[in-house]
């Protein structure tokens, strides 16, 4: 059986962009016996409704697929059923996976999920066994008060990866910070890089992530 990992892309991108800009990484990946796949949010919203707080990708298009829809007028956003329905459908027709990386909106997705991964999408651990570890890059933690208290309540205690680029103008330190806060203790480390918004594909940085990988999957061994 392959070993999966869920990517999981940033607002405005696609499966099939994220794909494209990871190439390097998904190559390093996939030398250690991972398969990734690769999903596209299954939400079309109007390009004049991007959210100020997290933009991705310039667009030109009318429309753009995101994890989570934005409420302009209440300056707020949510995570829409359909989007559990899809990850949901996603880790019984394509998984189990072993692992997910999240990149920005993606990456903000999975850290919420990852407070109870199998409970917020109704799966049983037969269909989808605890996830061995998670990756973000440029990652946060929801804001709008809803989403606090699953939050304060489940600390993730899967080993989590937190990527932060030093000239990343979107995702914050702050921003970063918050969702490392949400992690147990002796489960997450903090992973710094020298560019901006996006998922490093240099060496140097892949070399680091897969020896963290190694360190917290013992079968890569």
């Amino acid at each position: 059986m392959s070993r999966k990992i869920l990517m999981l892309h940033g607002l405005a991108q696609s499966g099939e962009y994220f794909h494209s800009k990871t190439k390097g990484f998904r190559t390093e990946l996939e030398k250690l016996g991972y398969t990734l796949y690769y999903a596209t949010a299954p939400n079309k919203y109007p390009a004049a409704d991007l959210p100020d707080y997290e933009s991705d990708i310039t667009t030109n298009s009318n429309e753009v697929l995101a994890w989570l829809e934005n409420d302009a007028i209440n300056k707020t956003y949510s995570l829409p059923q359909t989007t559990l329905n899809y990850i949901h459908d996603l880790c019984i027709n394509e998984g189990p996976f072993e692992g997910i990386v999240g990149f920005s909106q993606g990456a903000g997705l999975a850290g919420y999920l990852a407070t109870d991964f199998n409970g917020l999408l109704n799966l049983t651990v037969e269909q989808q066994p605890k996830l061995k570890f998670i990756i973000f890059v440029s990652g946060f933690r929801f804001k709008p008060e809803k989403y606090q208290l699953q939050y304060d309540e489940h600390l993730i205690t899967i080993p989590t990866l937190h990527v932060q680029g030093e000239l990343d103008t979107v995702s914050e330190p702050e921003k970063v910070q918050a969702l490392l806060g949400c992690c147990e203790d002796g489960t997450k480390t903090h992973l710094m890089h020298s560019g901006g918004h996006f998922v490093p594909n240099s060496r140097g940085f892949l070399k680091k992530v897969t020896a963290w990988l190694k360190s917290v999957d013992p079968a890569l061994e």
